[in-house]
């Protein structure tokens, strides 16, 4: 019998369930008997005799019953062959009960049940329940956001995303933005070439790469584009496409229960009113990505975050949709927090400032101090910022260098297209393609680590210093005050650099004695000084020149 293209016979009905239970709690993706708190439980199904296109014939859903008894209904997958796939984010230990539902027969009415044992794994990341301005992962640690953007890596054809998301790491970053795009922004290659279709081998890949990076960086977030740039495919999506939405569905039904992902469901679009009667380039309407995000909220099953991202300096239309958990902007030289500002006065939601200038697109002149003036004002905004160094939106073109000495020879080799794509953020200092915007990040973290302190709960409060942004942050509640002295050669933050004097600062505080710390947020190094007493005119001086970061805690 011949069988169209996307169409699977099935002779006999077999059901899978791997019942070889995990015994590494190092193991997030569970099949059997047991799974880990925090981590992911899979059910394997195979279907019986069909003649049908499985993605959009066959239906497959699983319901999920926690120990309280609540329920949880996801959307099965195909994964090619004769397996269809269903998954849990265990956010509850104890056991839970699962029963499927599907109008083909060997997946309908199948049952199980497993255990989820306690884990230390932090799990997904969520609203803060303490600060709706600040992230939480879902064991209830602050989650310092430090953002970086790597559009292709998980594109196949990438060479070096292990040296990419490795040294990102390393680099300090815990948010990755990165989307599905083969292309410049194009989406085609999901889809098999009858264009309707998956491509399983990209989906499966794709799926590679975030599971190779929960299991190495479990604490690195990874910010999903489904659609990406892909104007056209975004557009099909409202008019009803059945092959734009199945990739939007397709991928929620794939990694929704994962820890390590959240979804920005396109990027850099221009947002348009449905009254404009005909649109053009990257303009999309608003309807459409209100539908889309509602969509999205509808089919979510286990809390996962969702956004959009729109064009520089549009802002972001969707802060009081319903769907929308956290906002995200584009502008440039935001090193005063003003834009972040402004949305937290808008909706009560984290604003996240995901792209500014890159150090190879509209690059400032000295990027060290320019990445890590916009990462500290950013959060002492209260808000979030994201780094972006190679031109990720474009494949990456270099020479392929191989063997131990591949640091070494890197530095000997043209630099033509290895300015593109991902690859490690190290390796391309080495070469001179980078120039360390992104070095001090790991202070960043080391600050937070060292001292103890969150933001949550803190709030911004320029006027406490003088009501300069551009040259003081802070952020403060009633027992810690943080100030950036940010030291600037000027007011043009893409040409600035710190400048050659020691800078101090003019607070004021409330009566009472305060410890006085010093943060070097270039060299990751503290400086500890003689108590203070407050008052409304408290003048410090800084150790030396440069930036720096003041810590004031109250004592009584």
């Amino acid at each position: 019998m011949q069988v169209a293209p996307g169409v699977i016979t099935f002779l006999s009905l077999l059901i899978v369930i791997n019942l070889s239970a995990q015994s590494q709690p190092l193991e997030r993706i569970s099949t059997g008997e047991q799974s880990y708190h925090r981590g992911v439980y899979e059910i394997v199904l195979n279907a019986s005799l069909v003649e049908a296109n499985p993605y959009y014939d066959i239906d497959l859903k699983v319901t999920f019953t926690r120990p309280d008894g609540s329920e949880v209904t996801v959307n099965g997958f195909y994964d090619g062959g004769i397996s269809y796939l269903a998954r849990a984010y265990c956010d509850t230990e104890g056991e839970w009960q699962w029963q499927s539902a599907s109008n083909n027969p060997g997946l309908d009415n199948q049952q199980g049940k497993f255990t989820v044992l306690p884990s230390d794994f932090r799990g997904k990341l969520r609203i803060n329940p303490d600060d709706p301005y600040q992230f939480a992962y879902d064991n209830g640690d602050w989650f310092l956001h430090i953002g970086d953007t790597g559009y292709r890596y998980v594109v196949p054809t990438e060479p070096h995303w292990k040296e990419y998301i490795d040294q990102a790491a390393e680099m300090g970053a815990t948010k990755v933005r990165t989307w599905f795009a083969m292309s410049r922004g194009d989406i085609d290659e999901l889809l098999m070439p009858n264009g309707r279709d998956l491509s399983l081998f990209v989906w499966k890949e794709i799926e590679h790469r975030l599971r190779t990076a929960q299991d190495n960086h479990p604490h690195t977030i990874f910010q999903l584009m489904p659609h990406a740039e892909d104007t056209e495919m975004i557009r099909r999506y409202r008019k009803g496409d059945k092959a734009s939405r199945m990739i939007a569905r397709y991928a929620q039904a794939r990694w929704s229960a994962f820890p390590n992902i959240q979804w920005a469901m396109t990027n850099d679009r221009k947002i348009v009113a449905d009254t404009v009667a005909s649109i053009s380039g990257r303009e999309v309407y608003y309807q459409t990505i209100r539908q889309m995000g509602q969509d999205y909220h509808d089919r979510e099953p286990w809390g996962t975050l969702i956004t959009n991202h729109q064009a520089r300096f549009t802002g972001y239309d969707f802060a009081q949709e319903p769907w929308s958990d956290l906002i995200t902007l584009e502008s440039l030289d935001e090193v005063a927090g003003a834009l972040i500002l402004e949305y937290r006065e808008k909706a009560e939601q984290p604003a996240v400032m995901d792209e500014d200038r890159y150090e190879l697109y509209r690059p400032p002149v000295y990027p060290r101090y320019f990445f890590r003036r916009l990462m500290w004002a950013s959060l002492f905004s209260g808000g979030h910022a994201t780094y972006g160094g190679l031109n990720t939106y474009d494949p990456y073109l270099g020479p392929e260098v191989q063997g131990p000495d591949k640091n070494l020879l890197l530095r000997y080799q043209p630099h033509e297209g290895r300015d593109k794509g991902v690859t490690g953020y190290f390796d391309a200092n080495r070469a001179g393609i980078l120039f360390q915007g992104g070095h001090d990040f790991r202070h960043i973290r080391h600050f937070f680590e060292e001292s103890g302190l969150t933001l949550v709960g803190m709030q911004p409060d320029d006027a406490l210093v003088g009501g300069d942004p551009l040259r003081y942050k802070c952020m403060r509640n009633e027992r810690d005050y943080l100030v950036y002295l940010a030291n600037p050669s000027g007011n043009t933050p893409q040409s600035d650099y710190p400048q050659g004097e020691v800078p101090g600062a003019t607070i004021d505080l409330p009566k009472g004695e305060y410890s006085v710390q010093w943060f070097d947020p270039d060299t990751g190094t503290w400086v500890y000084a003689e108590n203070v007493n407050g008052s409304s005119q408290l003048s410090l001086t800084a150790p030396a020149e440069g930036d720096w970061v003041l810590w004031l805690r109250k004592l009584d």
